[in-house]
C-alpha cells in the first residue's frame, strides 16, 4: 500500500515538474514556431493522430455522388489547375515554389486515392487541415466543386504523364485528340485476385528478372542492370511513362518496348497469364 503511494505520488511530483517546465519554456518563446524547422518525431506523430482520427470520424456520414463521369472529371481538372496545383504538383510538373515553405510539406497527390475514402477527400478539400497548411477550398465554392476536385485526384491516381499533358492540351484548345479518355480506367485489381502471387514469384526466378533487378524474396546474383522492384506497389510509374495499376503491367511485362521504345528492358515473350501471376507477387511488394 505504502509502495503504491509512494508511485502515487512520484507520478504527480513528475507530472507537476514536467508542467512547470512546459509552462516556463513556452512563456519564455522558445518553442520553435519557424515554418523552416521540421516538427519533430513526437509533434509529427501526434498531428497524424489528430488527423487521421478525426477525419474518419468527421467524413463518416459523407456520401460522395457518382465521380466516374467525364465532365464532371474535366470541371475538377480547370479548377485543380487553378488552386491545387501550386502546392500539390501534376503529373511531370513540380510543385511550386510557395510549397516549399509549407511545413508540413503538401504531398503529392498521385496516391491520394489509395489513402483516403472519396467522402475523406471531399471532406479534406471543402475543410482544409489545421497544422497541415491546408486551406479550406470550400469557401466559395459549390458542393459540385468539391466533387469535381475528388472525381480529378481520383482520376490523378492513374494518369500518366502523357495523359496529363493531353488533358491540359485539350483544355486549352477546346478539343479532346482521339483517344483521350478522362473517365477512371479499368485497373485491373479484381481480376488480380483470380493470379497466384507465389506462382508468380516463381516465374520471375525460373525467367532471371532477379538477374538484373533486386527483387524481395528472390535470390540470384545480381547485376543491379535495372532498378529495384522492392515496394513495387507504392510506384506510381512504370518507366515514368504509364501509371502503375495491374493492367499497364501486364502489358509493360508482356511488350516493355510498346511502353517505351527506348527501354533496355527485354520482350521475354511472356504470355498474358504469365505476366498476369508476375503482377500478383509485383504488386504484392509494399514493403
Amino acid at each position: 500500500m505504502k509502495a503504491r503511494f509512494a508511485a502515487i505520488l512520484s507520478l504527480l511530483g513528475a507530472g507537476f515538474i514536467a508542467g512547470i517546465g512546459t509552462t516556463i519554456f513556452l512563456e519564455l518563446g522558445l518553442y520553435d514556431l519557424s515554418a523552416l524547422s521540421p516538427h519533430n518525431e513526437l509533434e509529427r506523430q501526434l498531428i497524424m493522430f489528430l488527423k487521421n482520427n478525426a477525419i474518419e470520424y468527421q467524413s463518416g456520414d459523407i456520401k460522395a455522388p457518382a465521380l466516374n463521369d467525364r465532365e464532371r472529371i474535366k470541371k475538377g481538372f480547370a479548377l485543380y489547375e487553378v488552386q491545387c496545383k501550386v502546392c500539390h504538383g501534376a503529373p511531370g510538373e513540380p510543385r511550386g515554389r510557395v510549397s516549399t515553405g509549407l511545413n508540413p510539406n503538401p504531398p503529392p497527390l498521385f496516391k491520394a486515392d489509395d489513402h483516403w475514402s472519396s467522402g475523406e477527400l471531399g471532406w479534406i478539400i471543402q475543410n482544409g487541415l489545421k497544422m497541415a497548411g491546408m486551406p479550406g477550398v470550400g469557401i466559395g465554392q459549390t458542393d459540385d466543386d468539391i466533387w469535381n476536385i475528388v472525381s480529378y485526384v481520383k482520376r490523378m491516381n492513374t494518369l500518366s504523364v502523357a495523359e496529363y499533358k493531353a488533358m491540359k492540351k485539350a483544355l486549352k484548345d477546346g478539343v479532346d485528340p482521339p483517344g483521350l479518355e478522362w473517365e477512371f480506367p479499368e485497373e485491373g485489381w479484381k481480376k488480380l485476385k483470380n493470379y497466384s502471387a507465389s506462382e508468380g514469384k516463381v516465374l520471375l526466378k525460373k525467367l532471371g528478372c532477379a538477374s538484373c533487378h533486386s527483387i524481395p524474396g528472390i535470390k540470384a546474383q545480381n547485376t543491379h542492370a535495372g532498378p529495384s522492384l522492392k515496394e513495387w506497389k507504392n510506384r506510381h510509374f512504370i518507366a515514368g511513362q504509364v501509371a502503375n495499376y495491374p493492367k499497364s503491367l501486364v502489358k509493360w511485362l508482356m511488350h516493355p518496348e510498346k511502353i517505351d521504345p527506348t527501354t533496355l528492358m527485354p520482350n521475354l515473350d511472356v504470355t498474358e497469364e504469365q505476366a498476369w501471376k508476375m503482377s500478383a507477387y509485383l504488386m504484392s511488394l509494399e514493403e
